[in-house]
């Protein structure tokens, strides 16, 4: 996992003594999107989520997921942007691969667009191919990019079989969710 820096969100501290969250108490909820392949990289996605719910609470989450085959479809594809344009985090559970689906980059290119530069994070988990390749970081570097041209704080943690359960992220996880 890459270190990640804390983004302050204004309005949205936590408290001094770390217990419940200051924004869980003025109604506001932390905007996650998952972007997942598959079943076994949407169930590693949800582990992320339900981290974040164990850190700030299940009334504090609101949720979307969005299948990247299912981008395809005209009216997934123009909801998935406005959700990831608004998301306080967002978590791509991806197999590492030379290139993704062209609709995905599509996508990426549009709701980043739309973002207009609103602070979050991209969480990536990634799972590495059995043999590395010529081009098995792309997807690392693709992600990072993404973020870095979001203007969002970036962690990635690799997975080595799909579907293992996430260990690292935890606490930064917690951290972030509290600063958010």
């Amino acid at each position: 996992m890459q270190p990640m820096q804390q983004t302050f969100l204004e309005g949205r501290n936590d408290m001094a003594d770390g217990t419940p969250i200051a924004w869980m108490h003025s109604g506001y909820a932390l905007k996650v999107a998952l972007v997942y392949q598959d079943a076994l990289t949407r169930q590693w996605a949800g582990q992320v989520r339900d981290r974040m719910a164990e850190a700030a609470g299940k009334e504090a989450i609101r949720c979307t997921e969005w299948g990247i085959p299912d981008l395809v479809a005209p009216r997934v594809f123009s909801e998935g942007v406005a959700a990831l344009a608004q998301a306080d985090v967002i978590v791509v559970s991806v197999y590492e691969a030379e290139r993704l689906p062209p609709d995905f980059y599509l996508w990426v290119n549009v709701w980043l667009q739309e973002r207009s530069g609103l602070p979050g994070a991209l969480i990536a988990l990634v799972v590495p191919p059995e043999e590395p390749t010529f081009g098995a970081n792309e997807t690392r570097r693709y992600l990072c990019a993404v973020a870095s041209q979001g203007h969002l704080e970036f962690l990635m943690q690799e997975c080595k079989q799909p579907g293992e359960p996430i260990q690292g992220p935890r606490e930064d996880i917690l951290e972030w969710s509290k600063a958010a």
